[in-house]
């Protein structure tokens, strides 16, 4: 986004703002900056190692309840513009909720599309500094669209349709994508999901291929143990899967600076069925929180181990050695 779009955006939060105000709607801020320094271990011999500050994420959002049914949920990001980079400012969320009754509610607007369970829970929410590769094997992780959700007590069902072409895009044709999620708990720790989403690709229309996307998942939570698995296979003309399992340790401590040391592991791989992307991915991962809520201050260390699983050379005429990357993140998220 250029900076003239940025200016529409901040002059329409502010905007929002006095209105909210002035009819007394209920109006929360939010917002998280994530920071940190990335160092990449080059496998090659004619390769040098390669480091660098990062600017991971910077964010702002608001939600404000108008009455008991009606809310606008607004959530914007901000990036260096360097080099060309076509952004320094963008809209991530742009929604409308209503819910007529108890744990029913309509949205419609832009938004994470309620696909794999990791795709749901905020960047500034997750145990690793990276997203797993489900995440990329995935519909557009923010869609236009529209989509209705159930909460009961062992359940959630999400139910909707989307454009496909991805946030902030135009898609108008003749297609469009369905999407069905559903979630089950059970008191003894367990979480079930399945979701499937139902589509094109965003060729023209005579061009135009059939996608199905599948994911299942699984997690158990027991004290301070967190265990999860969670996969994502394409079902198109370049069929495509993806998995990752992962555990985390909440380890309390009594100080006053710090609050909690997460250790975790995750193993996750990419598959492709030309095998140009067959991936392998081990990431160790160690979290020191300073804020009694695990979200709100940390700071987290990540090493990454990525490996091809086929022999390329067959297929490229080379062999690719990815670098091992360790990155330090300091995170900060107001509420």
């Amino acid at each position: 986004m250029r900076p003239k779009p940025l200016i529409v955006v901040m002059l329409l939060l502010l905007f929002a703002t006095c209105v909210f105000a002035q009819k007394r709607s209920e109006l929360n801020w939010f917002g998280y900056v994530r920071s940190g320094f990335e160092y990449k271990i080059a496998k090659e011999e004619d390769q040098d190692n390669q480091n660098q500050f990062k600017l991971i994420l910077a964010t702002l959002g608001c939600k404000a309840d108008i009455n008991e049914y009606s809310s606008l949920f607004f959530f914007t990001f901000f990036n260096y513009n360097c080099y060309g980079a076509p952004y320094i400012a963008g809209l991530l969320d742009a929604q409308i909720w209503f819910t007529p009754v108890k744990n029913l509610k309509f949205v419609i607007g832009q938004f994470v599309t309620p696909y794999a369970t990791e795709n749901l829970q905020s960047s500034s929410k997750i145990d690793f500094i990276n997203r797993s590769y489900v995440a990329f094997n995935s519909p557009p992780y923010r869609d236009i669209g529209a989509y209705v959700s159930y909460t009961s007590e062992y359940s959630k069902i999400y139910a909707g349709a989307i454009n496909g072409a991805g946030m902030n895009c135009p898609d108008n044709n003749k297609y469009k994508n369905l999407i069905l999620r559903e979630e089950l708990f059970t008191n003894k720790g367990f979480k079930f999901a399945f979701a499937i989403a139902i589509g094109k690709d965003n060729e023209p229309n005579e061009h135009a291929e059939d996608m199905k996307f599948y994911s299942p998942s699984l997690s158990y939570t027991w004290r301070n143990i967190y265990i999860t698995a969670e996969g994502s296979y394409l079902d198109s003309y370049d069929d495509c899967y993806a998995f990752y399992t992962y555990a985390s340790y909440d380890i309390p401590i009594e100080s006053k600076l710090l609050h909690y040391i997460i250790p975790a592991f995750r193993y996750d791989f990419f598959n492709e069925t030309d095998d140009a992307e067959d991936l392998d991915r081990y990431t160790f991962g160690l979290t020191f929180g300073f804020d009694k809520n695990k979200w709100l201050s940390h700071f987290r260390l990540n090493y990454e181990i990525i490996n091809t699983r086929q022999n390329r050379e067959i297929i490229i005429g080379e062999v690719i050695k990815y670098p091992d990357v360790f990155t330090a993140e300091f995170q900060m998220r107001f509420d």
